[in-house]
């Protein structure tokens, strides 16, 4: 009886069985790898998807405010000048002469209010010089008025202030009231009052045109 030796027949076939399970093994690596990288793309471009979409939404959210910000100022500042206008108007409509004219005069000496007077020719003058606009800041109780007299329209102010520099911004203020003109600094005079531990302060004249 002949005998076969199949060992190195099932030794070949267990290698042959060894490297298919290995390749499919392999295979199913690459499989798996491709597929995360395949996930990894398609999340990476969705992310940067909703990247574009969030910059794009909030440059919309920005164009709207400063659309609706332009607007408001635009809306603000028309209702200012029709405030403006009514108030000219209802000062013409009284034109009472030295009344009006005192109310003025106190509103330029009030703090937080000022001169009544144009503003878009107000803007134009600050364009054109930046210094010619009065200090909303400046204290009015540093200038007072000591007389008010008033002949065919022109008008002689006298008054005292703690220094030039406040005299100054009254003049300023009154140059820019549309209801004073021409108007000019006659003198200053400096003085110390000997009743109040010599206070320094300086007395002012002032000409200018009245408008009614």
């Amino acid at each position: 009886m002949i005998k076969i030796n199949l060992l190195p027949v099932k030794a070949a076939q267990r290698r042959a069985s060894g490297l298919r399970q290995m390749l499919i093994a392999g295979v199913a690596c690459l499989l798996a790898f491709t597929a995360c990288i395949a996930v990894h793309i398609v999340a990476t471009q969705q992310l940067a998807s909703q990247k574009r979409d969030i910059t794009d939404l909030k440059n919309a959210i920005a164009r709207l405010k400063t659309e609706v910000g332009d607007y408001d100022l635009i809306k603000a500042q028309r209702e200012d000048l029709i405030r403006q206008k009514n108030a000219i108007k209802k000062l013409q409509a009284q034109r009472s002469g030295p009344t009006y004219l005192m109310r003025e005069l106190s509103d330029i000496l009030t703090k937080g209010k000022g001169p009544t007077f144009n503003k878009e020719q107000y803007e134009e003058l600050l364009r054109r010089d930046p210094n010619a606009g009065f200090n909303p800041n400046w204290e009015p109780k540093r200038c007072w008025l000591v007389s008010y007299s008033e002949k065919d329209k022109t008008v002689t102010i006298k008054g005292a202030a703690k220094s030039d520099e406040d005299v100054a911004e009254f003049l300023k203020r009154l140059k820019l009231s549309a209801f004073f003109s021409d108007v000019y600094w006659q003198q200053t005079q400096p003085q110390t009052d000997s009743k109040l531990n010599n206070v320094s302060y300086v007395t002012f004249d002032v000409a200018a045109r009245v408008n009614y």
